[in-house]
């Protein structure tokens, strides 16, 4: 369900108390022009009526998906690993088989709904970035800053990302194949442990510790 407030935002240039509509709460199916703002990076897009002044005004709103069943919690306070996994099963019995995760960012958020539409395991995806990730450091020597799922062809044997790397501009477009995501996928199987019940978050350092625990098993 969607749930919808406003509140005063004061201005940080000229200081003038602004009426601000917030989402907290998104559902997809309930509002899918919220869904294309996340996607297209101006759902959090603020502009003063007063001055001008523009800037992005994010705050914690928890999206959800009924029809392919996944939550995702964007608190906007720093890395997602600083956040312990929150376990609902007592108090929400029907969120049992959700997906539930919890970002740190509106790119953060856009990337899992991406992943999630696209029928793929997070787990998995995190492992190819990395290893994708690793592949480009140990060419260009040059390292990753951030890295993006875009976008998945199982009949073209592609997945794709986008790479920002220190000392460049922009994105990086990188791809590799679907290969690459079964064979991870399978790792993902052995070492995901059980997150049923959770909200947590799933990001390079969780892929880093399970190919930490992938290799130390098979040494």
């Amino acid at each position: 369900m969607s749930t919808q407030m406003s509140k005063d935002v004061g201005c940080p240039n000229c200081g003038t108390a602004v009426r601000t509509e917030m989402w907290p709460g998104i559902c997809a199916q309930e509002h899918p022009e919220l869904r294309s703002h996340i996607l297209d990076e101006t759902f959090f897009d603020w502009t003063c009526p007063h001055c001008g002044y523009s800037a992005q005004f994010e705050y914690p709103c928890l999206y959800h998906d009924r029809e392919r069943r996944f939550m995702i919690y964007l608190a906007p306070t720093g890395s997602g690993q600083e956040f312990k996994p929150v376990d609902v099963s007592e108090k929400f019995p029907q969120l049992a088989g959700v997906t539930k995760r919890v970002v740190a960012s509106p790119a953060e958020l856009k990337e899992k709904i991406l992943i999630f539409e696209s029928g793929l395991d997070d787990y998995a995806v995190e492992l190819v970035k990395l290893g994708l990730s690793d592949v480009l450091e140990q060419k260009d020597g040059i390292k990753t800053l951030r890295a993006y799922f875009c976008g998945a062809d199982e009949s073209a044997n592609r997945i794709c990302f986008a790479f920002c790397q220190e000392g460049k501009n922009g994105f990086t477009l990188r791809k590799t194949s679907m290969d690459a995501y079964h064979k991870s996928l399978e790792i993902t199987e052995r070492f995901r442990g059980n997150d049923e019940n959770l909200f947590v978050p799933v990001d390079s350092l969780t892929a880093r510790d399970m190919l930490d625990e992938y290799f130390a098993e098979e040494a």
